[in-house]
């Protein structure tokens, strides 16, 4: 129903994928270690370098998960040699997704600030005594015994508030990526192309993926902040934070080329 079998298949064959996933996250961890502090004009200027250097990986990676879910490679490893490829062709179209997606996230946000600022009110926190609270898990503690029950209720609010949000952004982006590389390379198109297949006569398997994705994810996450304090359980863990991103970009890739792409899918049937 949901290819879960092909896609670990297509993941397997196809690990030379997480190559240039891994590279990226090392490369651009070390790049916002050394471009932190200096004055607004230069941290203006790193964030545009990331942001460049984010839409280089995307392109070639997405390219790369397509080409896999569309090709059968009889050398898997050949498969990086697409990148540059990649870069080329999708380069400009993934910095209009990247723009796009940000401007969907501000507006969402923005959106569910005002609504929460009616429905659930101030909670009377300033951001520094939070941010300071965040430093430390003792810092934390005593920051929340401080607060009163009332304070409290409305902190849980504005982070279920604000989880509610993160959650529909990234639904309403889940199929952006291969719509724009399966379909159409304009943004915008690729955008409104990939709202029409999620809100199809398929919408509601559409959010039974996303929800098997949001509950593995959220799985996934704590047993690695649990396993975190040692050495070698946190390296195990990595690789296997690793492996299920390469694997959630397969999936996704792979269910929505059977789905909208391929020939007999239903595409573009609104409920």
């Amino acid at each position: 129903m949901f290819n879960i079998k092909e896609s670990f298949h297509i993941t397997n064959k196809y690990i030379i994928l997480a190559t240039p996933l891994i590279l990226f996250s090392l490369l651009s961890s070390l790049y916002i270690l050394f471009s932190l502090g200096g004055n607004i004009l230069s941290l203006i200027i790193a964030a545009v370098l990331f942001v460049l250097m984010l839409g280089a990986f995307l392109s070639g990676w997405f390219f790369m998960t397509g080409l896999c879910i569309k090709e059968d490679y009889n050398e898997p490893n050949l498969l990086i040699k697409e990148f540059p490829a990649g870069v080329g062709e999708y380069f400009l179209p993934v910095l209009g997704l990247i723009f796009i997606t940000v401007v969907v996230s501000l507006i969402l946000m923005t959106a569910s600030y005002y609504a929460g600022m009616i429905f659930i009110g101030n909670a009377g926190i300033s951001p520094e005594d939070f941010s300071k609270a965040l430093e430390s898990m003792t810092a934390l503690k005593a920051f929340l015994n401080s607060l009163t029950d009332e304070q409290l209720v409305k902190l849980n609010a504005w982070n279920f508030l604000l989880l509610g949000t993160m959650s529909l952004t990234y639904f309403l982006i889940m199929f952006y990526a291969p719509a724009m590389f399966f379909k159409d390379k304009n943004p915008f198109k690729a955008f409104w192309r990939s709202l029409r297949d999620l809100f199809s006569r398929k919408f509601f398997k559409n959010c039974m993926l996303y929800m098997i994705l949001f509950v593995s994810y959220f799985i996934l996450s704590i047993i690695t902040a649990i396993v975190n304090v040692n050495i070698i359980m946190h390296f195990i863990f990595t690789l296997i934070n690793f492996y299920y991103l390469v694997f959630i970009a397969v999936w996704i890739f792979n269910y929505y080329y059977n789905n909208f792409v391929k020939p007999g899918a239903n595409i573009d049937k609104t409920v």
